[in-house]
């Protein structure tokens, strides 16, 4: 366990029902070796027009899709990520919701043994998985080398339905709700109440829908932090005339055409995978190598150009779905925003802590300051030049150093 144990242990008592557990990442050989034969005995689709497009407008390019297929069959090496996860301190928690449904949550923590530490937790969203916080778990630890002197406690969990966490229950309709009040009662669990100093919820994509959330629900949280940030135009609005009167920068009017872009050539995923979750979650979720075509687009798609992760990475983000069995499962979020409207996304105001939002410059959509002043809640702000979706996998110490700064200028954790 080595670096592991040393920053392996919760600073306040858990009670014995949340059945907290150490745990690592372990896949059978055997499970490996199947994957590998699956990849051996694939057939990828002849090629076409589409499939030919070297500027992947049509989703992913066949040459990009054999060459990784073959990179994942014949040179990856899973085992060497397991080992990266399993470097970090690793838990299983039980968690029981108001109806008795007990949730199990698997987590990544580095646990500080200072009385003043704050605790941050850092909520993935999809495509991504905890693997995107694995470089951000590294600098910290790089940073502070004992856990006498970090002053922070880093909580990375799969969410429900994601990666080793349990998927939501099979005899209800899972909801937002549901989530933000399971993952509250985990923090609680953990000893992150309002009489311990609380948390900072911190999250992109779907973890920037969540974390707001917990600040509506739980006294408990002080700050959040997210680096994704989907916001409804103000009453009245008319963007085009805005633009014609100068009402946005460079950077805001650039955002705003590439949200409408990817609305318009890049938004059907949300479709499928929130009106048919059932026959797309089997048809992706039966092989890997369709599974890698419909993740890695997103990872090559949404990431800033300068800043696009690895093969290996993707590799391992798609190897971290694959294993856990989860992609069917990860899709729940999407009926929501099908019924609901992309509304159900955007900070709502009446969240009851202050709002910080990082700003990279090739995320799918950044809204302009007009709109984030509309809300109010909007109260630390930061922009990058590089860094996109996947902020935490593409510029972590960007994204750390945002975190960091915030809590820092509200004060919290300082003696």
């Amino acid at each position: 366990m080595g670096e592991a144990s040393n920053f392996g242990t919760p600073p306040y008592a858990v009670d014995a029902k949340a059945n907290l557990k150490p745990y690592r990442i372990a896949v059978p050989q055997e499970e490996i070796a199947k994957l590998r034969l699956l990849l051996e005995d694939y057939s990828i689709a002849a090629p076409n027009w589409e499939n030919s497009q070297a500027d992947g407008r049509f989703g992913v390019t066949r040459q990009w899709l054999t060459n990784a297929v073959d990179y994942w069959q014949k040179s990856y090496d899973w085992k060497r990520w397991e080992d990266e996860f399993n470097s970090f301190p690793q838990y299983t928690i039980d968690v029981e919701d108001t109806n008795a449904t007990v949730y199990t949550i698997r987590f990544n923590a580095l646990f500080s043994r200072r009385p003043n530490a704050v605790a941050i937790a850092f909520f993935h969203g999809w495509p991504g998985s905890a693997l995107e916080f694995l470089p951000l778990l590294k600098l910290v630890r790089k940073k502070w080398h004992t856990p006498k002197e970090l002053p922070y406690h880093i909580i990375v969990p799969d969410l429900i339905g994601f990666g080793f966490s349990s998927p939501p229950a099979k005899e209800y309709d899972f909801t937002a709700s549901d989530h933000a009040r399971i993952t509250s009662r985990m923090m609680h669990d953990l000893g992150f109440t309002p009489k311990n100093g609380g948390y900072v919820p911190q999250g992109g994509d779907v973890g920037s829908f969540l974390a707001p959330r917990l600040a509506e629900i739980d006294p408990a949280v002080r700050l959040v932090h997210v680096n994704m940030l989907l916001l409804v135009p103000p009453p009245g609005t008319d963007i085009q005339a805005d633009i014609e009167e100068k009402k946005y920068t460079p950077d805001e009017i650039a955002s705003l055409q590439r949200g409408a872009q990817f609305q318009a050539s890049g938004g059907a995923y949300v479709a499928i995978q929130g009106t048919r979750p059932a026959t797309v979650g089997f048809a992706l979720g039966s092989t890997p190598v369709g599974l890698l075509a419909w993740i890695g687009e997103k990872f090559l798609q949404w990431s800033d150009p300068e800043t696009t992760p690895t093969l290996e990475e993707i590799l391992t983000n798609v190897s971290y779905y694959w294993f856990s069995r989860c992609y069917p499962t990860s899709l729940w979020i999407y009926r929501l925003v099908v019924s609901q409207g992309l509304n159900m996304w955007s900070v709502s105001g009446n969240e009851k802590a202050p709002i910080g939002y990082s700003w990279f410059k090739g995320e799918i959509s950044n809204p302009p300051k007009p709109w984030r002043d509309h809300v109010k809640v909007i109260t630390w702000f930061r922009a990058h030049d590089k860094g996109g979706h996947f902020a935490a996998l593409e510029q972590p110490e960007a994204l750390w150093q945002d975190v960091e700064d915030m809590v820092h200028y509200f004060g919290i954790g300082k003696t």
